[in-house]
């Protein structure tokens, strides 16, 4: 076989990888939500115990997996803020390599062995996937966004290849997606939907061939699952004491307005990264015919995206899809979508070198252009839309929390507690135990306070009582000021923090976006420059 289209081929990859690269750094950035998870790691790292504060068994995460992947980096001495940017990107272009793979073989479904000529089809989805915003966006960010949208475009993918094997009379391998299933479930809840999912899937096409009976690959498929997942269940159960994470009872209390917040999510997703273009380049493809192998192929590719995406964003639509721009939560499902449409780009193509030029320019061309226009836009507005901010918020706040957090790590005692409302940069860099206002990391805020709004993770809020009742030394939750000069409360505002035992003070924070910052300390103590503050009355 001559080298050259497999040279091609792997130029192209290597290139569109570097887009990526290029595309994600311009976002280079952690989010304050990473850090909680920062936090579990070093604390397992440090005293053994995977906890927001020592003797507080509480789960407030939902990415296990992601979680000791960043215990292992520390414990090999690499900062949590490089490893999670890093394992990010990897995932995301492991992602995009995987991607050919699978168009290679959707093009010739026919042919599964590794003598198939590639082509340079074979990199649209890695070029399409590199110019996304939110799949860039993600690829940073600290999460464990592209890990798991790896994991389940792995299970995706494989399962799909082994049923055109199946379609072509070959023994289908399945039981390796019982690997990258289990992983994605610990990763993200949303892995076992995907389980499911492709389960009711098999379940349909079993009975369509008339034979309901378990293969030995599928009873391995299973019991692959059931050993990365089961053991994990009941350790949670035995070590937090529940079957779901802390953070399920705050995102799930919504109500009806998490779905009115859904629908503005998705809605935003259709508007910003116009990703229904490409079931639309699927749909339209039909208008030429295929070879009775392909058509069947490509009539399959679709079907499982309706059946993966469908009932995925009908669950993102019921948690309020999420208070980060750029869409994280959709990216499951974009591998995919992007294949079905390449998919339709190249039948639509027709194998003619004008019109495949004319078409690939002209999507190239817009592609471009819209991922331009929303780059700039998430990178230079500093707020939000309807309650979702936008990157280049969250990471001016994520840099604040993490000035602050510093500033506060110099002077705090092993007995210093403090409430924050961003329970993140502040709480991993200063050191200290805290209380996450927002009860992702507490046990009676998910539980027992009733939801207060609908803005996904934001749901409940800690009652003033309960936040007194933890004795805590600092206050920087709803009453701090960040700003060109000290705080000054009224005197009535004064009065009332004095009689709960709290004053203001103000420090000046290097680092900070503006140089005072003005928080609540307890009177009675000291916290580095800020003495204790005696009772002015005689």
């Amino acid at each position: 076989m001559p080298t050259s289209p497999r040279v091609a081929l792997f130029v192209s990859l290597g290139l569109a990888s570097l887009l990526l690269c290029a595309h994600s750094l311009a976002f280079d950035f952690v989010t304050d939500d990473a850090f909680i998870s920062f936090v579990y790691a070093k604390n397992l790292v440090e005293h053994g115990a995977l906890v927001f504060n020592l003797g507080e068994r509480v789960e407030g995460y939902t990415n296990f997996l992601w979680t000791i992947l960043i215990a292992l980096g520390l414990f090999l001495k690499i900062p949590a803020e490089l490893s999670s940017r890093v394992l990010g990107t990897l995932c995301a272009i492991g992602t995009m390599l995987f991607c050919a793979k699978v168009l290679r073989r959707l093009r010739d479904p026919a042919d599964a062995s590794s003598s198939h000529v590639p082509s340079l089809w074979d990199s649209v989805p890695a070029w399409i996937l590199a110019g996304i915003p939110g799949y860039a966006c993600w690829a940073s960010g600290g999460l464990e966004t592209q890990l798991f949208t790896l994991l389940c475009t792995l299970s995706l993918g494989w399962y799909l290849m082994a049923t055109l094997d199946e379609d072509a009379g070959k023994t289908a391998k399945l039981f390796p997606i019982g690997i990258t299933l289990g992983l994605s479930a610990l990763t993200r809840p949303e892995g076992y939907l995907l389980c499911a999912l492709l389960g009711l899937h098999r379940l349909y096409v079993k009975a369509s061939r008339k034979t309901l009976w378990p293969s030995r690959d599928e009873l391995y498929l299973v019991g692959l699952f059931l050993a990365l997942t089961v053991p994990h269940l009941a350790w949670r159960r035995l070590y937090y004491g529940y079957f779901v994470p802390n953070t399920f009872y705050i995102k799930s209390s919504g109500g009806s307005g998490a779905w009115q917040q859904g629908r503005y999510y998705l809605w935003a997703v259709v508007r910003d990264l116009k990703l229904v273009v490409l079931p639309l380049l699927w749909l339209l493809g039909f208008v030429r015919a295929l070879p009775s192998v392909q058509d069947a192929a490509y009539r399959r590719t679709g079907g499982l995206l309706l059946w993966w995406a469908g009932p995925f964003l009908l669950y993102v639509m019921s948690v309020g899809g999420d208070f980060m721009g750029l869409y994280r939560f959709v990216m499951p499902i974009v591998p995919l979508l992007v294949l079905a449409g390449v998919l339709g780009l190249w039948r639509l193509a027709a194998g003619r070198v004008v019109r495949t030029g004319l078409v690939l320019g002209c999507f190239a061309l817009l592609h471009g252009l819209n991922s331009y226009v929303i780059d700039r836009h998430a990178l230079s507005f500093i707020g939000a839309d309807h309650g979702i901010d936008t990157p280049g918020y969250l990471r001016h706040y994520t840099a604040d929390r993490a000035a602050i957090g510093k500033w506060l790590g110099q002077y705090v005692q092993p007995d210093d507690y403090q409430v924050v409302g961003g329970a993140g940069a502040q709480v991993y860099y200063a050191g200290i135990r805290a209380l996450d206002s927002f009860g992702l990391s507490d046990e009676y805020v998910a539980h027992k306070v009733p939801a207060m709004s609908s803005r996904p993770g934001h749901q409940k809020f800690a009652p003033l009582d309960y936040v007194l009742s933890k004795k805590p030394t600092i206050l920087t939750y709803n009453v701090y000021r960040i700003g060109q000069a000290p705080y000054r409360p009224s005197p009535q505002e004064a009065a009332e923090w004095r009689a709960r035992g709290f004053h203001y003070v103000s420090v000046q924070v290097p680092g900070l976006s503006a140089p005072w910052y003005s928080f609540l300390k307890r009177i009675d103590r000291s916290l580095g420059p800020l003495p204790p503050q005696p009772d002015p009355s005689p």
